[in-house]
C-alpha cells in the first residue's frame, strides 16, 4: 500500500489562488493610504512645532544628518480631504493636519478611525528643539535634542535619549524615560512615580500627569 500522501491539482490552485487573494488585498491597501514623503534642508532650522491634534501617533528620532525627513500616512473614509502640511518660519519648522477639502466631515468621536487616522514620523538632526501638542496623539522619540516641550491629553509619552531640559505633561498616558542623565521634578495625581538615582543629574525633566505613571530609568 502506497502510505504517500497525494496531493491533488486542485490543492495547488487553490493555494495560488489565496496567495494571489492575499497579494491584491495587500496592494489595495497600500494604495488606500495617503502617504506624503518630505526631505527639507535643516540648516536654517532650529526648532521643530507639531500642532499634533488629530494625529494619533507621532514618532522622532535624529541621526548625525543635516536633513529633516518627514513621513505621514493617512487612512480612513475622508484621508484624501486632509494633509499633513509643513511650513517653514523664523527658524522653526511647523506641522500640522489640516482639512484641505470642502467636504464636511462628520463629528462623531466614536468613529473617528473612519473619518482619518493620521500617523507622522520625522527622522531629524540632533540637538534640534522639539515641541509638540496632541489631543489624542502618544509620542515616542529616539536620540539627542536640545530641548523638549510635550502637552499630551489621551497618549503616552515614550524616549530613549537625552536633552537638556525638558517639559512633559500628559493627562491620561504614562510618561516613560529612559535616559543617561536627568535632575527630575515629576508629579502625577493618580499614577505612580518611579525614578532612578542619576550620580551626573544635569538635564533638567520637568514631568507632569494627572492620571499616568511615570518612570525614569538609565539606559541597561
Amino acid at each position: 500500500m502506497n502510505r504517500n500522501k497525494i496531493i491533488k491539482p486542485w490543492n495547488f490552485n487553490f493555494m495560488a489562488f489565496f496567495v494571489l487573494c492575499v497579494f491584491i488585498l495587500n496592494t489595495l491597501i497600500v494604495k488606500a493610504q495617503n502617504i506624503l514623503e518630505k526631505e527639507i534642508t535643516a540648516e536654517k532650522i532650529d526648532t521643530i512645532s507639531i500642532n499634533a491634534n488629530q494625529i494619533f501617533k507621532i514618532s522622532v528620532s535624529t541621526s548625525q544628518t543635516d536633513k529633516i525627513k518627514v513621513r505621514s500616512t493617512l487612512d480612513g473614509e475622508y484621508q484624501n480631504d486632509f494633509q499633513v502640511v509643513i511650513i517653514e518660519n523664523n527658524h522653526t519648522l511647523n506641522l500640522h493636519l489640516e482639512h484641505l477639502s470642502f467636504t464636511e466631515i462628520p463629528d462623531d468621536k466614536r468613529n473617528a478611525h473612519k473619518v482619518v487616522a493620521a500617523t507622522l514620523h520625522l527622522e531629524i538632526p540632533e540637538d534640534l528643539s522639539l515641541d509638540i501638542i496632541s489631543d489624542i496623539g502618544s509620542v515616542d522619540l529616539k536620540g539627542d535634542f536640545n530641548t523638549l516641550y510635550i502637552q499630551l491629553l489621551q497618549g503616552h509619552f515614550y524616549i530613549i535619549g537625552d536633552t537638556k531640559t525638558a517639559t512633559i505633561n500628559t493627562f491620561d498616558g504614562d510618561i516613560h524615560v529612559v535616559t543617561k542623565s536627568a535632575a527630575v521634578v515629576a508629579n502625577s495625581n493618580h499614577g505612580k512615580i518611579t525614578i532612578d538615582e542619576f550620580s551626573k543629574a544635569i538635564p533638567i525633566w520637568k514631568l507632569k500627569s494627572i492620571n499616568g505613571n511615570i518612570t525614569v530609568v538609565k539606559p541597561d
